[in-house]
């Protein structure tokens, strides 16, 4: 008869279920929000060992797992754009960490049946670098967007608030010539809801009749593609933070055209 110590269990699976988030963020391209993480983590750990006691064993019935993988999903990255993304990377993460697992305890001759209870660090931790090894080579496009430096900033304006992600470009030399202030350049559309619902489509069209009909609005010049001088619309936020460090020196100039081809970022700064 097996012994199980929830104890050891619960730590198991915390560790576990914390790098397959991790890695999810990783394939995603997004901000490792940790604390995020660890609380999903904790949810997948607390989930498991629920599922020992025979009164709770209904949890780890396979028609569970997706439940359980939504909610962790949830926990991790709630309020990111493209969460149904997001959720499709976990569950795909979690089969092949599942498959590495079962591959290293073969290597390590344990027997098939034997992996699941005495799974170790040593089979974890090489699970998990052959899983990134694979991800490395499976998914080139998500994890070389990763390797960029995506901020997490937040803009406030007339009680409106707003979270974008913005790629941290160190040739961004726009600058606001009445202010000094350095300009975060955002889609349209990811500010439009620090705006009234009327003044989306004038985020969108020539910013000369954005700044007559829109209070507080300004005009910041940049030289374009082909050398050509243009205007940005923009306009001095009320707060800004940056990965939760609130900035004084920016104000937000807004692009009506897509800022990425792959969806991973909606600013630069």
């Amino acid at each position: 008869m097996e012994i199980i110590y929830l104890d050891e269990l619960f730590v198991l699976e915390l560790i576990i279920d914390y790098f397959l988030l991790l890695g999810t963020a990783r394939l995603c391209s997004l901000p490792y929000r940790r604390g995020r993480f660890l609380a999903g983590a904790a949810l997948g750990a607390a989930w498991s060992c629920g599922g020992v006691a025979p009164k709770l064993a209904w949890l780890t019935v396979p028609v569970m797992r997706p439940v359980l993988a939504l909610a962790m999903t949830l926990a991790a990255f709630g309020g990111e754009r493209r969460l149904g993304k997001c959720f499709a990377a976990f569950l795909g993460v979690s089969a092949l960490f599942g498959g590495a697992v079962y591959a290293a305890g073969l290597l390590r001759g344990d027997g098939a049946e034997a992996v699941p209870p005495r799974l170790d660090m040593r089979v974890l931790i090489l699970a998990f670098a052959v899983s990134w090894a694979v991800m490395g080579l499976l998914f080139r496009g998500g994890v070389k967007a990763a390797s960029r430096r995506i901020l997490d900033v937040t803009i406030e304006r007339q009680g409106r608030t707003v979270r974008l992600r913005a790629l941290e470009d160190t040739g961004n030399g726009l600058v606001d010539p009445m202010s000094g202030c350095a300009a975060l350049v955002a889609e349209a559309e990811a500010v439009g809801g620090l705006f009234p619902a009327g003044d989306g489509p004038l985020l969108r069209g020539p910013p000369a009749e954005a700044v007559l009909r829109i209070p507080g609005m300004r005009l910041i010049p940049y030289a374009g593609v082909e050398g050509q001088s243009r205007l940005l619309l923009a306009f001095k936020p009320d707060r800004v933070t940056v990965n939760g460090v609130e900035r004084h020196d920016l104000v937000a100039a807004v692009t009506p055209a897509p800022l990425g081809t792959d969806g991973c970022y909606d600013a630069v700064i």
